[in-house]
């Protein structure tokens, strides 16, 4: 069962902060623009996968 989001755009930085967030803990330094490039490979493979 698919959990729907209302506040998409809201969902999507949380998930960004936290991307940028868990690289820095590893001592890998990101930009918020490189971690939305990396959500749109994993969302896009994610699609793929799912039909």
């Amino acid at each position: 069962m698919k959990t729907v989001h209302k506040d998409k755009d809201g969902l999507r930085k949380q998930i960004m902060k936290s991307a940028v967030a868990s690289f820095k803990i590893e001592g890998i330094r990101i930009s918020p623009d490189e971690a939305a490039k990396t959500l749109k490979k994993v969302e896009t493979k994610i699609a793929k996968s799912s039909r």
